[in-house]
């Protein structure tokens, strides 16, 4: 596992260069309606993906099958059955989004985003051609392979991006990249592989993988849901609102995706592995959350009290509209990075359902929010402040149940997480009060200057907390970075 962190680490270090830089640059080249346009296609995208990657990755990581022919997929009838289910389901949500992709443009008055709406079906085709391959290369704890493609396909991005948006491509600067990026992981998938879908299983298989994916499924097809009814809602404000909100959003759930998901995505094979031996399924649990914690709280926290100077000194004034989206979305990825780790945990000990059961009571929660927040408290910041609430809500109790299936106790939870926390909070503290004493003109020298300040003050609030904790930390750091 910690061979898989190693390379997991390297390729966010190029995904954070490659979101910070990609930002900056085409944040620079278009307007904030650009990316209103654009995000209503990653609307469509961006729920086909997510009911398709997840319940159809774990389903191939979770049943645990002898492989011992040298074409893995081949002997593997539970890949197979996977791959054909997602090849149908993706077939057919392609062919609908072309076909009614032009009612959606029209209903938002938003004509551009019509042709964008049917290239990002484009990538999401190949995307999903590559989700069968990539669970595979997982299970198999092949995390050099996938995480080596994985970042030339974050540098394909990166290049795409600031390429033709300084070519003045507009929102097509944005899925253009994403289509060349996702044809290289989808071949470079199937390449490293070797998967060959043929034979066709039998039935009964097709109904084993079925039955597993399907709370998946339906848990993520909730969360579509209430990811995207707050979009869908802000979309009536313009495509101008649509674009500070999305990408306040989008932005604020960076550190949870660099941090929270690489962690569960490299946890959920060593978990799934020891699915049945509880002690050793709690200590990875338990160290993972630490890291996770340690490592995403003091960025999440240090954001949060820069992220008006943050916005201002590298994307310009005309993207701050998004500051109080952005601000509170962060307020809800403080928990909701570890419950990523939560999320392959069901999966690894086969309790998808319990994903399921909380999604059905956030959903009408969610709904409710998103009239509360654009009706009541009124605008952009009202809705998100609103649904951050909701989500924390029902996030903690969510977390609760999760550490029933490593019969973890909250106070051991506590003393892992609570020093971390206060930690922190103390630095985010000192980087307010150290942002008002600095005499430097410069905004980007005293943003610099603030986060190694916070740096500083955290990692001596943390081992003074916790040197226990810290050490552990320190340790798990250096044997992911030094093989």
């Amino acid at each position: 596992m910690q061979s898989g962190l190693r390379w997991a680490a390297m390729r966010q270090i190029v995904t954070g260069l490659v979101g910070t830089l990609g930002a900056v640059a085409y944040t620079h080249f278009i307007q904030p309606e650009d990316l209103g346009a654009y995000a209503l296609a990653a609307l469509v995208y961006g729920g086909l993906f997510l009911l398709v990657q997840a319940p159809i990755r774990d389903a191939v990581v979770y049943f645990q099958e002898h492989e011992s022919n040298p074409l893995p997929g081949q002997s593997n009838p539970h890949s197979r059955a996977a791959f054909w289910l997602l090849a149908g389901f993706s077939a057919a949500a392609v062919l609908l989004v072309l076909v009614f992709a032009g009612q959606m443009g029209r209903l938002y008055h938003a004509p551009r985003s019509t042709s964008l709406t049917r290239g990002m079906a484009v990538v999401f085709l190949f995307q999903a051609l590559a989700v069968v391959p990539a669970g595979l290369l997982l299970k198999r704890f092949r995390f050099a392979l996938h995480e080596g493609m994985s970042t030339i396909a974050e540098l394909i991005l990166l290049v795409g991006w600031v390429t033709l948006a300084a070519l003045g491509f507009g929102p097509w600067s944005l899925v253009v990249p994403y289509l060349v990026s996702s044809i290289f992981w989808a071949a470079g998938t199937w390449t490293a592989t070797q998967f060959r879908p043929w034979p066709v299983p039998e039935k009964c298989i097709f109904r084993q993988v079925f039955r597993f994916s399907r709370s998946l499924l339906g848990s993520k097809l909730l969360v579509y849901l209430s990811r995207n009814l707050d979009n869908a809602a802000v979309g009536t404000l313009g495509e101008k609102a649509l674009g500070w909100y999305s990408f306040g959003e989008s932005q604020a759930e960076y550190f949870g995706i660099v941090i929270g998901e690489t962690v569960a995505q490299i946890a959920l094979p060593a978990m799934a592995a020891v699915q049945s031996q509880i002690e050793r399924l709690r200590g990875i649990f338990l160290d993972m959350l630490r890291l996770t914690a340690a490592a995403s709280i003091p960025m999440q926290v240090g954001a949060l009290v820069l992220a008006d100077l943050g916005i201002s000194a590298f994307l310009g004034e005309k993207w701050l509209g998004a500051a109080a989206v952005f601000r509170a979305y962060l307020v809800l990825w403080l928990l909701r990075t570890l419950l990523n780790l939560g999320d392959s945990l069901t999966s690894a000990t086969g309790h998808p359902q319990i994903r399921l059961t909380f999604d059905l009571i956030q959903l009408p929660l969610f709904a409710a929010g998103t009239w509360f927040g654009l009706q009541v408290w009124g605008g952009i910041a009202g809705v998100a402040w609103t649904l951050a609430i909701v989500r924390l809500a029902v996030g903690i109790f969510y977390f609760t149940a999760v550490l029933r299936l490593v019969q973890a106790d909250v106070r051991t939870v506590l003393r892992i997480l609570l020093p971390i926390a206060l930690a922190g909070a103390g630095m985010g503290l000192s980087v307010h009060l150290a942002r008002g004493l600095l005499p430097i003109g410069n905004e980007a020298v005293r943003l610099l200057f603030l986060v190694v300040i916070g740096m500083g003050v955290y990692a001596g609030l943390f081992y003074a907390l916790d040197a226990g904790g810290f050490r552990r930390v320190v340790r798990m750091v250096r044997d992911i970075l030094i093989p």
